[in-house]
């Protein structure tokens, strides 16, 4: 282990002894074990990542926002080392991610950033949400009349998928492969794999990249009004300002910052609420509350339940002073339940006044750009469920499985049952 000086960087017998995120219990319910980090070791060491480990929301939030001491880099760096066989798959499959966003520091992230705020007009996103709108009542149309449904595989996993595909300009054909590319990006980079796993998931996002640089250059050759077409425009031909690899590189983020997030969020959204029937039949009797509700989801069961950054020189974190290029591994979903910042943080409160102080979008000039988009399709969706299956319920005896890996967080499979009487029609 690093030298380190602090009463809270290591302490044999406290929580950070049992920190695993790859197994259960902490893989499904991570929160009570959050907690105890938060008050027995906020700051530590994990030997097993060779990260250290940060929980409490001020030292995460001061962390997300000090882009002078830390640097984005690593945060999608693999968090196990590459075996040599992944390295050729990645280089024998035509491998080209560059840094662009949530991995560059300033002042190349502020540059590409602009470029693709230009290109990301609030209008594209309000362009989509007709589009939503039907795909959502027509999957409930589908299964409406069976009484029950497994959501994630039904609708919401899928979902976000064809809004990412219709936003960048991919054909609704690609959906499997963007679906697969994701699952595998989060394996590989936040995962466990072994090194066989490792090589054939580097293979698989070598071929996932290709699509999109093919993408780029079919845009450059036809442009057409989508999101990689803009940014085809604002890059005007000058690399200076976006190289083709670049934007490859764009494209490839949003699959995992689009897709896989925002179907954990809606996957997250139904099993928490549903649990909370109070909180449910809140949204049901007063659609109002639905914005709320999402920025409560947001912090009480994020998405993203951890993010990434390096030291750039030795720092001290709440009285842990931690080495100069030290890994940091930010718990978000552990400060988003921090009680000095959230009153009964523990509690579902779709009514909570500052629930929209949570950090799963991240904070500062690296804050998530899809946040509104994602946002939208969560509030569309809670809208369309709780007016047209009111009397929605978890189906029992269920249990939830999670891809094991430290930083995505969402339900693979949510099975759920209403009675047929308590439909009601989508233009009602």
């Amino acid at each position: 282990m690093p030298a380190a000086t602090g009463a809270t960087a290591t302490r044999s017998g406290t929580a950070s002894s049992r920190f695993d995120l790859f197994r259960e219990p902490q893989l499904s319910d991570p929160y009570p074990f959050f907690q105890r980090l938060r008050q027995e070791a906020p700051v530590f060491y994990a030997e097993d990542i060779g990260h250290w480990v940060v929980s409490r929301y001020q030292d995460v939030k001061q962390v997300l926002r000090d882009h002078e001491n830390y640097s984005a880099q690593n945060t999608i760096a693999p968090i196990h080392p590459l075996c040599d066989a992944a390295r050729r798959a990645l280089a024998d499959g035509g491998w080209g991610i560059v840094p662009a966003l949530g991995n560059a520091d300033r002042p190349e992230h502020t540059k590409t950033r602009r470029s693709v705020v230009k290109a990301f007009a609030p209008r594209r996103i309000a362009d989509l949400e007709p589009y939503v709108s039907a795909m959502l009542n027509a999957a409930i149309d589908r299964f409406e009349p069976k009484g029950e449904a497994e959501l994630m595989a039904e609708l919401l996993f899928d979902l976000p998928a064809y809004v990412i595909l219709r936003l960048l300009g991919f054909p609704d054909e690609q959906a499997p492969a963007i679906k697969e590319g994701a699952k595998n990006r989060i394996l590989f980079v936040w995962g466990r794999p072994s090194d066989e796993e490792q090589t054939q998931l580097a293979a698989g996002l070598a071929g996932f990249f290709s699509l999109c640089r093919q993408l780029v250059d079919e845009r450059l050759a036809r442009p057409a009004d989508d999101l990689t077409s803009e940014l085809l425009r604002v890059r005007a031909g000058n690399d200076e300002i976006l190289s083709l690899d670049s934007i490859a590189s764009i494209l490839f983020a949003f699959f995992t910052a689009g897709h896989e997030t925002t179907s954990s969020l809606l996957g997250n959204s139904m099993v928490q609420l549903l649990r909370h029937r109070k909180a449910w039949e809140g949204i049901v009797a007063e659609p109002a509350l639905i914005p709320g509700a999402v920025q409560e989801i947001l912090r009480y069961d994020s998405s993203v339940i951890s993010w990434r950054r390096k030291a750039k020189r030795e720092m001290e974190i709440a009285g842990v002073k931690v080495p100069a290029a030290a890994e940091l591994l930010l718990l978000l979903g552990a400060a988003n339940r921090d009680g000095e910042v959230f009153d009964d943080p523990e509690r579902l409160d779709i009514t909570r006044r500052n629930a929209g102080r949570h950090l799963s979008f991240g904070t500062g000039i690296h804050r998530c750009l899809g946040a509104t988009l994602a946002q939208m399709e969560a509030k569309l969706t809670l809208e369309a469920l709780s007016r047209r299956l009111p009397g929605m319920r978890l189906a029992a005896g269920q249990h939830f499985d999670y891809l094991p890996n430290i930083s995505f967080h969402g339900p693979r499979a949510v099975r759920v049952e209403w009675p047929a009487q308590g439909s009601g029609r989508a233009g009602q």
